[in-house]
């Protein structure tokens, strides 16, 4: 029996371990917190920090191939272990795409589609560069940033100097930053890319999504793009994964839309950022396609052929995130009252994650909705979680 270790465990880990106990692996899980919903899903569990090396390396020892189920893991203290071909994606895929630094370098180097930008790496740099770069600009931070955390619109220049003077500064310095163009953005999509070791690869359909608060709302698949446009995607996320020599999955997010500063006025691609590893966008594919990002995954770690996957069916499949307002629109705490989801004919799954504590932004869960176009998937995943907040007697929090 194959034993396959996931660094990390939250949603995305707790649906990859089933993935693979499908195929015949043992699952263990390391993460720093011993309450992560994916250490209840494993034949062992293990909780150590990510510097903690020689827990580190009894975990790795007890495991034929790992991976990991997001791309913040430090790597630190991976670097220091033994058997580090062991994981997949490598530890150089982790560093490159857990930077956006070397995100945009690597996206400059390869002749792949981005925005332009400007980096450094100390906030006392920002000024003057930022002049230079012009506003307005989207300033992130280098590390650390996802559903909108580590990032800001600069309007201006005092608008920078009132950043500066708060608590961002300190952000700033410890990861260094990157400052972007704004694109007029008329599409968000993302595209995953399952690779094996000897270069077999798959792409999904692609993805359409959309934020809300800097934090997935809801992702359609088919995406609604032209034909040439959704090649240009698919051959972008793929040129990425060779290029990156990504052994696992990449998920590449993807802007369709307008940059004032190159080609005014001209719809193209841009590229945003990856993630090597199962995507937020991609839960959809566990009901839409002929087999999940997750059992894509756990193929390419148990060395099982992939094959090229498809929808399942005609029409339109959407995703809705469960954040923590949710729960707290419902006043609960504890697990939802789900009676407004009986006998819906559109609903094809609710999953709950399991996590403790409730939060707004928080993902808590999933819902995932088939329609016969486009805007009905869209507009029934958003009735279904709306009428959540309608269900169940109040509970305080």
């Amino acid at each position: 029996m194959t034993t396959v270790g996931i660094l990390g465990g939250g949603q995305l880990g707790a649906m990859l371990a089933p993935a693979l106990q499908d195929l015949g692996a043992d699952v263990h899980v390391y993460d720093p917190d011993p309450n992560a919903p994916a250490l209840r899903r494993a034949a062992r569990a293990a909780s150590g920090s990510w510097r903690d090396v020689p827990r580190l390396q009894e975990f790795f020892d007890a495991c034929d191939v790992v991976t990991y189920e997001f791309e913040n893991v430090e790597t630190e203290g991976l670097a220091r272990i033994w058997g580090l071909e062991k994981l997949l994606p490598s530890l150089q895929v982790l560093r490159t795409t857990q930077n956006r630094v070397s995100e945009k370098e690597f996206l400059r180097a390869n002749g792949l589609p981005h925005v332009a930008f400007a980096d450094g790496r100390t906030a006392d740099e920002l000024p003057e560069a930022a002049r230079r770069f012009g506003f307005p600009s989207i300033l992130k931070t280098a590390r650390g940033g996802y559903d909108g955390k580590g990032q800001w619109k600069l309007a201006s220049p005092a608008g920078l100097d009132a950043l500066l003077a708060g608590p961002a500064r300190e952000a700033l310095d410890a990861s260094g930053w990157v400052l972007e163009e704004p694109i007029d953005i008329v599409l968000e999509l993302s595209a995953i890319v399952a690779r094996e070791r000897n270069g077999d690869e798959v792409v999904f359909p692609l993805f359409e999504n959309e934020h809300r608060d800097h934090v997935l709302d809801v992702t359609l698949v088919p995406a609604r793009l032209p034909d040439d446009l959704e090649a240009e995607a698919k051959s972008v996320a793929l040129s990425a994964a060779r290029a990156l020599g990504v052994t696992g999955l990449l998920t590449t997010e993807l802007f369709v839309g307008r940059s004032a500063r190159s080609s005014p006025g001209q719809i193209r691609i841009f590229t945003n950022e990856f993630a090597p590893r199962p995507h937020n966008s991609g839960h959809v594919t566990r009901k839409a396609c002929t087999f999940s990002q997750f059992e894509a995954l756990a193929r390419i770690l148990l060395e099982v052929p992939l094959v090229p996957p498809r929808l399942v069916s005609a029409g339109a499949f959407c995703m809705a995130n469960l954040l923590g307002e949710v729960w707290e629109a419902q006043g609960a705490s504890g697990p939802l009252d789900l009676a407004a989801w009986e006998g819906n004919p559109d609903l094809l799954e609710v999953v709950l994650y399991g996590k403790s504590g409730v939060a707004a932004k928080r993902k808590m869960g999933h819902l995932t909705v088939r329609g016969g176009d486009a805007e009905e998937a869209i507009s029934s995943a958003r009735a279904l979680r709306e009428a959540i907040g309608r269900t169940g007697p109040r509970r305080s929090v």
